[in-house]
């Protein structure tokens, strides 16, 4: 009796994760079909909300870059200092040919995260700088994706709001990116507006209309790195990268770095793919991309570790569940991957 007893409770469990697995799978899913008419950017010199524009709309900028933001009141100011410095330079060096948007997606902070991002649109104009800010947290994954789904670049960069990697080093991503996808440069037709966003002469950014994907790599200072963490942690990264090349191989050494470049159509298809929207979403864009065909490489980038890193041991643990969902929600087919001919349908 008790064995059978013992058996009906273990049956009970092992049904009752499974529902709750189908249940995540479902919901991740379905969240995947993120509108962007449902998103709106904060214009604090209106106070208003302004309607998102569409990533799958024709590009009206040469480069978006998406910065996700969660508790980054302290560090997100010297980073977008220093970007929009950058920005400056390089359009000052290039001409007004060369355009930019740079877009902060705030995931719920707790803090002054809002506040510091709207002192940069209200000194650099709203057409320049925007502010996409998420109702409560979703993870850095959904705010990426998010921001994506918002952009009007034909090149589209993912950096992180620590400023660890330096931003010029977006012409090495650049250079890779044209080299992989052999884009042709086209002329696009951009509005050119002054710091308060008003409508002034017409410019033109240059348009690349290949399909690739290049991610920033940190993996030649992965040694000096291993050096200066402790046993613990490096025992935790070692179990970490084998579970990712259980899941994309060996093709690209370091998923995790946050600073990764997009032509626009490839954008289109990974992010409108997506489903995981905290840790590992990085390594589903890899398996993504392998599935979807697109040309990927790695650039080696300037990077240092920033203080306030919101890695914990138990971070590791939620990291491993999401490879294995990645895994466990393709190869079942609960998560189907949409081709180019569907992916701007739920747009």
């Amino acid at each position: 009796m008790l064995a059978l007893l013992s058996g009906l409770l273990l049956a009970g469990l092992a049904l009752a994760v499974m529902k709750w697995l189908r249940d995540a799978f479902a919901r991740l899913d379905a969240d995947s079909q993120l509108r962007v008419s449902d998103l709106a950017f904060d214009d604090p010199t209106t106070v208003k909300r302004v309607p998102c524009p569409s990533v799958f709309g024709e590009p009206t900028k040469d480069l978006s870059i998406i910065i996700p933001a969660y508790n980054e009141e302290d560090r997100l100011p010297a980073t977008l200092t220093e970007t929009l410095s950058y920005l400056q330079r390089r359009r000052d060096r290039q001409g007004a040919y060369f355009t930019w948007e740079v877009i902060i997606v705030d995931d719920g902070s707790k803090d002054g995260t809002v506040r510091a991002a709207a002192d940069f649109v209200r000194k650099h104009g709203f057409d320049a700088v925007r502010v996409l800010r998420l109702p409560r947290n979703r993870g850095k994954g959904y705010a990426v994706k998010s921001g994506m789904l918002c952009a009007r670049g034909q090149r589209l960069l993912m950096m992180d709001a620590d400023g660890a990697t330096k931003v010029s080093d977006l012409e090495r991503l650049e250079a890779k990116l044209a080299e992989i996808s052999s884009c042709k440069e086209e002329p696009i037709s951009s509005p050119a507006r002054t710091r308060n966003g008003k409508t002034g002469v017409a410019a033109k950014a240059t348009s690349s209309s290949g399909l690739g994907f290049v991610l920033g790599s940190r993996a030649d200072l992965q040694d000096a790195a291993t050096a200066k963490r402790s046993a613990v942690r490096n025992f935790l990264m070692h179990g970490f990268h084998l579970l990712v090349m259980m899941v994309v191989g060996h093709q690209i050494r370091d998923t995790q770095c946050g600073f990764k470049l997009f032509s626009r159509s490839a954008a289109q298809q990974l992010y409108s793919n997506q489903r995981l929207q905290r840790w590992c979403f990085d390594v589903e864009l890899v398996y993504l991309a392998q599935r979807l065909k697109v040309p990927m490489a790695e650039v080696q980038v300037n990077w240092t570790e920033i203080p306030g890193s919101k890695i914990r041991v138990t971070s590791m643990v939620h990291m491993a569940i999401e490879l294995a969902m990645i895994r466990a929600g393709y190869s079942s087919g609960m998560w189907k991957v949409r081709g180019p001919e569907e992916v701007g349908k739920h747009s």
